[in-house]
């Protein structure tokens, strides 16, 4: 589906297919090097072209998991992804998690509002009540964007995140009640 954004140019939000496993490598290495608010280190995504598109594949084929790609002229800038907490266990069918990947230099143009909007559309169609995420201390831009959302705080987990030269970062917990 195409979206007009903030400055006017169009973004293509759609699930990936194998075809993008060389795009998605691509989009991982450069937003691990470019952002200190992932969960890796640069060099710490390990998947070749190949086991992308596996992985790809797989998660086309799982009806638990939903993950969405953004492309702004033809480039692969973001990804997301949605899934059910803990899937198959029953006690916690009504929760899902998300999760978001926008190369910097994107930020600030409405990709990632896209992105959730998607992700949000994709919960309420499984029957999720509750949608969480993690956001890393320091990401003022994405927090604004979940908290216009709807997405409240619900807890801090302290230092959870160790960085190469010994400083840390906390991550927010974040729900959202559907």
């Amino acid at each position: 589906m195409d979206y007009r954004l903030k400055n006017g140019e169009t973004v293509t939000i759609r699930p990936p297919v194998p075809e993008d496993a060389q795009g998605m490598v691509d989009l991982f290495h450069a937003a691990d090097r470019e952002s200190r608010f992932l969960i890796r280190n640069p060099g710490e995504f390990g998947f070749s072209v190949e086991q992308e598109a596996a992985f790809i594949q797989s998660v086309r084929e799982n009806p638990d998991l939903q993950w969405y790609t953004a492309f702004y002229q033809g480039r692969l800038v973001g990804q997301s992804s949605a899934g059910l907490v803990n899937a198959g266990r029953q006690r916690c069918l009504h929760r899902a998690q998300v999760g978001f990947v926008i190369l910097k230099e994107f930020w600030g143009l409405g990709i990632g509002g896209r992105l959730m909007e998607n992700c949000l559309a994709w919960c309420q169609e499984r029957g999720c009540e509750q949608v969480e995420l993690e956001v890393v201390s320091g990401n003022e831009r994405a927090m604004g964007m979940y908290k216009r959302f709807g997405f409240e705080s619900t807890g801090v987990r302290p230092r959870a995140l160790k960085y190469p030269d010994g400083t840390y970062a906390d991550e927010y917990m974040m729900v959202k009640f559907l």
